[in-house]
Formats: C-alpha cells, structure tokens, sequence
C-alpha cells in the first residue's frame, strides 16, 4: 500500500510538472507582428537557474524587437518599472543576442527613464514607452 501511495503522488507530481513548465510541448504559442509569425519556442531557452531567456541570433533587429515585444519577459520586466538599475540587469540577464539591437534597447530605455527622472514623463507613460517604443523603431532603423 505504501509503494502505492508513492507512486501515485509521484504520478500527480510529474503530471502538475508538465501543467505547470509544459514539458510535452503541447502547446504551439505564436506571436503576430505585422501580419508574420514568430514561434516563442523557436527563440526561447532556460538559462542554468531555470529562467526564461530570449536568444536572438541571425534574425534583424526588426524581429528581435517584435519578439521581445511579445515575450512574457517584456511584461515581467515592467514590473521592475521604474527602477532603470534592475530593469536593465534584467535585460541583460534575460536577452542573449549577437547584434546592436541589446544595446540600442537599452540606451532607449535610459533615455525614456531620463524623461522619467526629469519629469517630463509621468511613471504610466514611461511603461508606456517601454512597452510600445515607436520612436525607437524611428531611430534604430
């Protein structure tokens, strides 16, 4: 009976294991950017603690900032708004990418908290920037 008991919790652990982490991979998450498609699963990865990371690497800036707009990490990160210290550690931690578009993100993100701290900008319409940035698109391209 107890061997039962031991395989039956075992069996509800794996199984709220694979609810929680998806481990099947039973579900295909798609992202829609200017009518494209971009499969989360095709640039995302865990780093050695177990945290989600985006790994950009051969596509443009154009899609990186597409995909990360429409990653979890993006809202996970303005949680941390409007500390710039953690959220850029958090970029950094959670972006491995080959090309400018890393620090090209990152100074807009300084130059929208610059508004932030000069109080040009109010705190919502600094999240705003960050998680829509238009005129980053204007002047990274």
């Amino acid at each position: 009976m107890l061997y039962f008991i031991i395989l039956l919790e075992s069996i509800l652990i794996l199984f709220w294991m694979d609810i929680e982490y998806d481990t099947s991979e039973t579900q295909n998450t798609t992202m829609i950017i200017n009518s494209q498609s971009y499969s989360t699963r095709k640039y995302n990865a865990l780093d050695i603690v177990g945290n989600d990371i985006l790994i950009f690497d051969k596509i443009t800036d154009k899609e990186k900032l597409a995909i990360w707009l429409n990653s979890p990490l993006s809202k996970e990160m303005l949680t941390y708004s409007p500390n710039i210290q953690i959220m850029e550690d958090f970029f950094n931690d959670r972006v491995e990418d080959n090309g400018r578009f890393k620090n090209s993100f990152i100074n807009y993100m300084r130059e929208a908290h610059d508004e932030y701290v000069g109080t040009l900008i109010t705190k919502e319409e600094f999240d705003e920037k960050i998680s829509t940035p238009t005129s980053f698109l204007i002047s990274s391209y």
